[in-house]
């Protein structure tokens, strides 16, 4: 028995809206959000690699926490200019905490010599997926938070 593509395309639909946390049978994608979002984040990875100061393992993690930042909250409601605001504060907190693990590293190399750099190289990915999913959680909480205060008004 042939199915009927809308119903199966609507269904779809309606999932995908269910999972990203809208109500309605309608998911409306934000691309000039996406645009710049990509754009941004595109420019950041670009002054991430230029700048000596920063190094390379840390502009891979923070263009890689960039792109997957745009993809994941650029489409859900919210002020563009809150969602800017959110992956630039992203990125000031993800510079600082790899300038200071790094130190930390640096500093226990130091004293516990250099097999140490081992343990760093181990720590360093999770360490930084724990600030990354920390802060995801939290900015999908103030994405939200605005999306409910919206429909309250």
């Amino acid at each position: 028995m042939p199915r009927d593509k809308s119903k199966v395309a609507l269904a779809i639909k309606a999932l995908i809206c269910i999972s990203l946390g809208n109500r309605g049978p309608t998911l409306e994608w934000k691309t000039s959000h996406l645009v710049f979002g990509f754009s941004a984040a595109a420019i950041a990875s670009y002054a991430f690699f230029s700048c000596p100061r920063i190094n390379n393992e840390s502009a891979i993690m923070l263009t890689i926490f960039n792109f997957l930042f745009v993809s994941v909250t650029f489409p859900l409601n919210g002020t563009l200019v809150r969602k800017s605001a959110l992956l630039l504060i992203g990125n000031v907190i993800g510079l600082s905490w790899n300038y200071l693990f790094s130190a930390l590293a640096h500093v226990v190399a130091y004293y516990f010599g250099e097999s140490a750099n081992t343990l760093y190289m181990i720590l360093s990915p999770f360490a930084n997926l724990i600030w990354i999913v920390s802060y995801w959680s939290v900015c999908l909480t103030v994405l939200s938070k605005s999306e409910n205060r919206k429909t309250e008004d």
